[in-house]
């Protein structure tokens, strides 16, 4: 049977992963247009019809912006815990304090951070996170359910965004459980000033299994076969090099 994953809106402005789908009738039938009606110009030799490329585009879900925004980079300088918030607002020259686990987060004034508070559970929340070396959490307001056992691998977009870097990272099971109340967010990094709309892909999520993290590899050189620990040996019907000089 099939492995299922399971995406749930916990919000209604939530936009739920996608898989895409490479139109393949489409492109055979301009590919037909051109055999038919151009003397020289063809379109068979398009990605479309490649079989490596189609799989890797169709290769797990598309994560989609939920919101109309307008990044810029995030000064950011992380302090102890227990600093006082005044004393750490003279020496970063920061305004603005955000408590991550042990350590707090001095940040400037953004508008963006702020803008897209949401209703919550408990009242008004942040979609946005501070998170140190100028990144950010991205609350996309979903979450997910995947067998145990598996991973997700999170990838930027197919598409390069200009001023926006998702950072790649893997969420395993109990991860993904843990984001089950709040959903799933995304590391990433705004490095210019960027408008973002809202359903435009930032992301891709793919599955994993935990075999695919364990892998390792062997390697031999040219002649040579692997041996079962893992080192090379000469191939069969090859003998050690010996100088007929001496």
């Amino acid at each position: 049977m099939p492995i299922e994953v399971h995406f749930k809106s916990l919000y209604p402005w939530a936009i739920q992963p996608e898989a895409y789908k490479v139109d393949r009738p489409g492109s055979r039938k301009d590919a037909q247009i051109y055999e038919d009606n151009f003397r020289f110009v063809r379109t068979s030799r398009v990605p479309e019809h490649c079989t490596p490329w189609i799989m890797g585009q169709e290769l797990g879900w598309r994560v989609s912006s939920p919101v109309d925004i307008t990044f810029s980079p995030l000064e950011q300088v992380e302090v102890d815990g227990i600093a006082e918030a005044q004393e750490i607002g003279k020496v970063t020259n920061l305004s603005e304090l955000w408590l991550r686990r042990k350590s707090q987060i001095a940040t400037a004034k953004s508008n963006w951070l702020h803008l897209y508070q949401f209703k919550g559970g408990q009242g008004w929340e942040s979609m946005f996170l501070p998170n140190g070396v100028g990144t950010v959490e991205w609350r996309l307001g979903w979450s997910v359910d995947i067998p145990q056992g598996y991973f997700l691998l999170v990838l930027p977009g197919e598409t390069t965004m200009e001023g926006v870097e998702i950072l790649t990272g893997v969420l395993s099971s109990s991860a993904t459980d843990r984001m089950s109340e709040n959903g799933v967010s995304l590391a990433m990094k705004p490095t210019t000033t960027v408008t973002i709309r809202r359903k435009q892909p930032i992301a891709r999520i793919v599955l994993l299994h935990a075999d695919s993290l364990r892998a390792r590899s062997t390697h031999s050189g040219y002649g040579e076969w692997p041996t079962s620990d893992g080192r090379s040996g000469i191939s069969e019907g090859e003998s050690t090099p010996v100088n007929v000089l001496e």
